[in-house]
């Protein structure tokens, strides 16, 4: 263990990510305070020590990173990630793989989520007329290929060429590869959906900016991120999922969202917060500390355990704390 501690250590002082000051905060110019410091990445392996401060302003309160990876650096953050293959960076123990979907499936009916469930499923657009959908970041396009089976004419687009080309040879869905500022498309689309995006990215208004320009008139867009307000930020503070140094730069809130939304042109939203999901919140919050290895996650049977009970004690907070939920949903009109 010690000797993985130290070639740990010594990876990461071999290859730094570069890194640039952000003082102040990014909405409101406020001065920020800190909130954590000296977080490592104990989920992927990141290098470096990491630093998250909240803008003092309490009507704005975004929470972010400073310093944090320059642009041409960030890619060193993501070498271990997830998101972009056939299967996630998580492991699991035998008898945890065994009951995690079972008692996800418990809690579910337990609590009264499916429809929510199926909602959120749906990017909450089960009421809107099926139409051209675009999806910022569509990773290994598992969400693409539902919202096709629901009807609707989509694509992709995603920096990662692995990911881009396993989602067109796979599932047949064309993608842009490429920053989504350098994608033609050739009419505008009705919808566009992006899923825990935005806290990865150095531009927010600039992304949603670009967003409501690919947009028809009276176009959707709806989009997840972590909820900076939730009751699982609250009560794991420093090991909550939702931190994830050095990928995510900005941590939002409704507030802040709405934010975004308006200087990037959109003038009519809605935002509101949801409480599914909260069982991977408890299974991963505390998992940093307890069972990751060289940047690899082992779920093992406390973990599931603990993220089912985490998922009962956020819905009954919810019911009584609407802003509450694990992630923000963001729905904003053009």
């Amino acid at each position: 263990m010690e000797d993985m501690r130290s070639l740990n250590k010594i990876t990461m002082r071999k290859d730094p990510i570069g890194t640039e000051p952000q003082s102040v905060c990014y909405l409101c110019g406020k001065d920020g305070k800190t909130l954590y410091r000296n977080l490592v990445d104990h989920l992927f392996g990141a290098p470096g020590e990491w630093t998250f401060k909240q803008c003092s302003d309490p009507n704005c309160g975004l929470i972010w990173l400073d310093p944090r990876p320059v642009l041409s650096e960030i890619g060193k953050a993501y070498q271990n990630y997830y998101t972009h293959g056939q299967a996630n960076n998580a492991q699991q123990t035998r008898l945890a793989r065994i009951i995690r979907p079972v008692l996800h499936t418990m809690s579910i009916v337990l609590l009264g989520l499916r429809v929510e469930r199926q909602r959120y499923k749906r990017m909450y657009l089960d009421q809107i007329p099926t139409g051209r959908l675009l999806e910022v970041g569509c990773g290994n396009g598992k969400r693409l290929a539902r919202m096709q089976a629901l009807g609707w004419d989509v694509t992709g687009q995603e920096i990662d060429p692995v990911a881009s080309e396993y989602v067109r040879t796979v599932r047949g869905i064309h993608v842009h590869v490429g920053p989504l500022e350098t994608m033609n498309a050739p009419e505008k689309y009705d919808v566009v959906i992006m899923s825990h995006v935005i806290e990865h990215v150095h531009d927010p208004i600039a992304l949603l900016t670009t967003c409501y320009q690919m947009l028809k008139e009276n176009g959707l867009l709806v989009l997840l991120t972590p909820n900076a307000a939730s009751y699982g930020h609250r009560k794991f503070g420093v090991a909550w999922r939702g931190l994830e140094p050095p990928r995510h730069l900005h941590l939002f809130a409704c507030k802040t969202l709405i934010q975004v939304a308006q200087r990037a042109g959109f003038d009519r939203n809605q935002c509101w917060t949801t409480p599914i999901g909260a069982d991977g919140i408890g299974q991963r919050s505390l998992l940093s500390e307890e069972t990751t290895q060289g940047g690899r996650q082992l779920i093992t049977t406390r973990d599931v355990l603990r993220g089912f009970w985490f998922q009962l004690a956020a819905s009954q907070v919810f019911r009584a704390d609407k802003n509450s939920g694990e992630e923000c949903v963001l729905m904003a009109t053009k």
